[in-house]
């Protein structure tokens, strides 16, 4: 990774408004799905984030900060970053491909704040949807490449400086192995590795999963759990940065980390259909 890209040469407290703006941005339109909880894992990077400030992005998860104090923060940042803060927004708010009246709000108000010109907008709109025409064509990979490139060099040619706004490449892998979070992975994986889990682990799981069908719950407390049912189901090497940052190290320590955040929903319907679940798999 170079040392000139914007995470390596931003003072935290401008990474805090990066990262706190991305987490306003997918609640603004009342939840956050999945494909934007991804998105977002993906481009976290706690390395160099002091012990307070690794707390601080861990609780935007449940409460988002403000996105006007965000912005008003990187308003007066370089160039790069206030670029790559908006190119990252874009790319939260069509995660789920659709643009809720709220979030195009949103975005207007940080073309402003930001100082990013309509052509800049338009241009990284485009690449946007480029990259996920070519992901969905799913075309061999020299046809991949082709229109990768071909697709980054319009970008560039509009001033915009992809290698310095996403160098970990987190919205241009078209490779992208990670086992994303659904029901069906949940059930799958679980299934696949619940005696070698153990009860306790395997318990946790369905807790929280049980929450997640809770319509009663706050998108906040979804986001948490799936959040650690993502780093539940995934490969070692898929882990997302923000959980690895945060010190969690084994996938009993990340649920019992979301059980304890989200405890005040977790009911005793929830428990007895954990347990109901456990009696099929494990017996009394």
């Amino acid at each position: 990774m170079s040392e000139r890209d914007i995470f390596a040469t931003s003072s935290e407290s401008e990474l805090l408004a990066f990262y706190g703006s991305l987490f306003a941005i997918a609640a603004a339109d009342g939840s956050v799905d999945i494909d934007e909880l991804d998105l977002l894992f993906k481009t976290i990077n706690l390395d160099k984030f002091s012990d307070s400030a690794k707390t601080q992005i861990q609780s935007y998860t449940a409460s988002p900060p403000s996105l006007s104090d965000c912005l008003q923060t990187l308003s007066q940042s370089a160039e790069p970053l206030r670029l790559g803060v908006m190119y990252f927004l874009i790319n939260i708010t069509w995660a789920n491909k659709t643009l809720h009246p709220a979030e195009s709000e949103a975005i207007q108000s940080a073309k402003k704040l930001l100082a990013v010109s309509d052509l800049q907008i338009q241009a990284m709109q485009e690449f946007i949807a480029d990259i996920k025409q070519i992901r969905e064509a799913a075309p061999n990979q020299n046809q991949a490449s082709a229109s990768f490139n071909a697709s980054i060099s319009q970008l560039k040619n509009k001033g915009i400086p992809l290698d310095l706004i996403d160098p970990k490449r987190t919205t241009t892998n078209l490779s992208d192995s990670q086992i994303k979070y659904s029901e069906e992975n949940f059930w799958t994986q679980l299934k696949n590795f619940a005696l070698t889990a153990g009860r306790e682990v395997v318990e946790k799981a369905l807790i929280l999963y049980y929450v997640t069908q809770n319509p009663k719950v706050p998108a906040w407390a979804k986001t948490v759990i799936v959040g650690a049912l993502t780093y539940f189901i995934s490969p070692v090497d898929a882990i997302p940065d923000i959980l690895v940052g945060m010190g969690f190290t084994d996938d009993l320590g990340v649920l019992l980390a979301a059980i304890a955040t989200v405890s005040v929903h977790i009911n005793a319907d929830t428990k007895e259909q954990a347990k109901q679940k456990m009696k099929d798999w494990f017996g009394s």
